[in-house]
Order: C-alpha cells, then sequence, then structure tokens
C-alpha cells in the first residue's frame, strides 16, 4: 500500500469506496473515478476488486453474514452496514479501522455489522 493516512470522502457523497481505494493506491479520488466512470456508490465485487487486480494487487474476497471486527485481517477494505441496512467501506490496517467518513476507529458499536471484506495480499 502506497498511503497511510486517512483519506476522506467528499462530503454528503457516497464515495468511500473510492476513498479506501485512495488510501490504498495513493491515486486521488477524481483520479480513481474517472478511471471506474462512477462517481457514485461502488461495489466491492465488481469495480474495486477489478480496480486492485488491474493495478497487480492480489485479492480475495470473504463472505459472511455476520462476522466480528476480530476475524477480519489486516489490510482489508471492509462493507459495514448500519442497522438500516445501509453500506459503507473502511479500510482495516493495523488492527483500527480507517473510515473515510469518520477517521481511525477503534471498534464499532453493535449496530454495525460486517458482511464481507476484500483481503488485500502485499
Amino acid at each position: 500500500m502506497k498511503r497511510q493516512e486517512i483519506v476522506e470522502q467528499p462530503l454528503f457523497s457516497k464515495k468511500c469506496g473510492h476513498a479506501c481505494l485512495s488510501m490504498i493506491t495513493g491515486e486521488d479520488i477524481i483520479v480513481i473515478a474517472r478511471k471506474l466512470q462512477n462517481y457514485n456508490e461502488l461495489s466491492l465485487e465488481k469495480e474495486i476488486m477489478w480496480y486492485l487486480k488491474d493495478k497487480g494487487y492480489n485479492v480475495k474476497m470473504v463472505t459472511k453474514f455476520e462476522m466480528s471486527s476480530d476475524e477480519i485481517p489486516n489490510n482489508s477494505i471492509v462493507r459495514i452496514e448500519d442497522i438500516n441496512e445501509n453500506g459503507h467501506f473502511v479500510l482495516k490496517q493495523n488492527d483500527v479501522f480507517k473510515d473515510p467518513n469518520i477517521g481511525i476507529v477503534k471498534s464499532y458499536i453493535s449496530r454495525k455489522r460486517f458482511t464481507h471484506y476484500l483481503e488485500l495480499e502485499l
């Protein structure tokens, strides 16, 4: 991974997936959106996985109905879901979550659920 700092998603946007890709690749969110031809929300299985594979990353998708944060390995883009079933992407590194909407998160409250993640082999 080229970047370690948090990349903030634009206010009132659904660019959390773009921001996670930016944290990994070092590319600007707008550059990523142009390359994907998608300026809105992304899919983990389609755009995000494809983008990382195209950049030479080895990735592995893991899907479970529900898992604990401890089960998720570092260097993973994680899809979390709130009680309204709204999805959001964060990056797990060094046992913390880098949330493009909030910042560094050590743990999420139980009203969030982890549904699947994309593990990167570095």
